[in-house]
């Protein structure tokens, strides 16, 4: 059986135009069990973009129950949501993941000092090095921040994706930073996505990098979820299989899928 995707987007995010039909039946021609769709929703994300991520629950919801009818039997459904993490809007983000019945919820990074680093101008006026830091500088504010009402933090080292990759290893870089995300996830009890999907864009391994994963084990951590960051039902399940042998190598046995809010565990 094919690992299930547990990080999936669909035309309810702005920057992706599949049909989540489309990415149903390619998930029941990998052999899935299960799939997660996690549509984006970041709260006020910089005008200076001409993009918004808003999810309105009350569309998404009824829409993914009604195809969960459809495939019951063929295929288990969640409705989760992928939530940018802002201090400034924590009230806001705590809110509507506790108002709604979310299957499953990643925390994610995609704004550092109001400047998503997925466009150039995050980068201007600083060294690489200094644009990297400073967003995992953000990262560990934000989970200082935020009581654990989301489920997973999401890719990591995510920023190594829209650099020019001069760097790609944090934790050989900044033991110190990444050593207090982990163990705060930990504390918290916040589980950590293996996120396929950078490897797309030219990295040579999924967030996070194996140093990472294999200090997370090292403090005892195990809760890991799997997604492939998929917008296309082409990049679906991208990578799996080579990275749950990784992910084995590096002592990990299992990988948890999430359903209303429970983790289940499920052999690598």
């Amino acid at each position: 059986m094919y690992y299930s995707d547990c990080h999936v987007h669909t035309f309810f995010s702005p920057d992706s135009k599949t049909h989540p039909r489309e990415h149903i039946e390619q998930a029941i021609r990998l052999g899935m069990d299960s799939l997660c769709f996690t549509d984006h929703m970041d709260f006020d994300y910089p005008p200076q973009y001409q993009i918004s991520f808003d999810l309105d629950p009350k569309a998404y919801f009824p829409y993914m129950q009604k195809l969960r009818d459809e495939y019951d039997g063929k295929l288990k459904i969640r409705t989760g949501v992928e939530i940018g993490l802002e201090t400034a809007c924590q009230q806001q983000i705590s809110e509507y993941i506790q108002s709604n019945p979310w299957d499953f919820v990643i925390g994610s990074i995609h704004l550092s000092g109001r400047l998503d680093p997925y466009f150039a101008d995050y980068f201007e006026g600083r060294t690489v090095r200094e644009a990297y830091r400073a967003y995992f500088g953000s990262m560990l504010s934000c989970l200082e921040a935020f009581d654990p009402i989301f489920d997973t933090l999401g890719h990591l080292d995510y920023i190594f994706r829209c650099g020019d990759q001069s760097i790609t290893d944090a934790w050989s870089e900044w033991p110190d930073l990444m050593d207090a995300i982990l163990r705060l996830l930990l504390d918290k009890g916040i589980g950590l996505e293996v996120n396929t999907g950078g490897i797309k864009s030219g990295l040579t391994f999924q967030h996070p990098h194996d140093h990472l994963l294999a200090r997370y084990r090292e403090l005892g951590g195990e809760l890991i979820t799997l997604g492939s960051d998929a917008h296309s039902p082409d990049h679906l399940g991208d990578y799996f299989a080579q990275t749950g042998e990784r992910l084995k190598a590096l002592g990990f046995r299992y990988y948890a899928v999430f359903a209303d809010r429970k983790p289940a565990f499920l052999a690598l």
